[in-house]
């Protein structure tokens, strides 16, 4: 089993493709690549943290279906598109606002949607894991966004991100 993180699919949004500059010819070609890349890294068996925005602009059923193909155990730390859409879907294992994975002589992980500037044992070193920006800040050590804009639009493990 092994735990990925991902951020901000935006599922349904056409115009995520145009401000984010992410290179699909159209929605539906989007949807369909990252559904793609997600099941070829993710077994059914492994853990998702979805870190927020999941879908967005498409309808329920559609949201659903998308969820429903997805591989592994799926938890979803919400982000602002997601009360309206994403927190609704049936399939989450949890969903929650802010998640702090902790296991004996592991790295500590925070994990939340938006980039946080301090967090638990930040100092001790634990690692903060968000979405929200798109690849846009720059990365630090201790903080990192896993969107999908950052990752070639797949999950990413742990061990890439450190």
């Amino acid at each position: 089993m092994t735990t990925w993180f991902t951020a901000d699919t935006h599922f349904g949004h056409e115009n995520i493709i145009r401000h984010c500059g992410r290179q699909f010819p159209s929605v539906g070609e989007m949807n369909l690549a990252m559904i793609e890349r997600w099941n070829d890294v993710v077994d059914e068996d492994d853990v998702v943290y979805h870190l927020g925005d999941f879908a967005y602009r498409c309808t329920r059923s559609q949201a659903q279906r998308i969820l429903d193909a997805l591989h592994g155990e799926k938890h979803l730390i919400q982000g602002g598109h997601d009360w309206k859409l994403g927190s609704k879907l049936v399939g989450w294992a949890s969903i929650r606002d802010l998640v702090t994975l902790r296991k004996p002589g592991q790295t500590i992980v925070v994990l939340c949607h938006y980039p946080l500037l301090s967090w638990w044992n930040m100092r001790r070193g634990s690692v903060m894991l968000h979405g929200h920006c798109h690849g846009t800040v720059k990365r630090e050590r201790s903080r990192v966004d896993v969107g999908v804009d950052s990752w070639g639009f797949k999950p990413v493990k742990l061990e890439e991100v450190l």
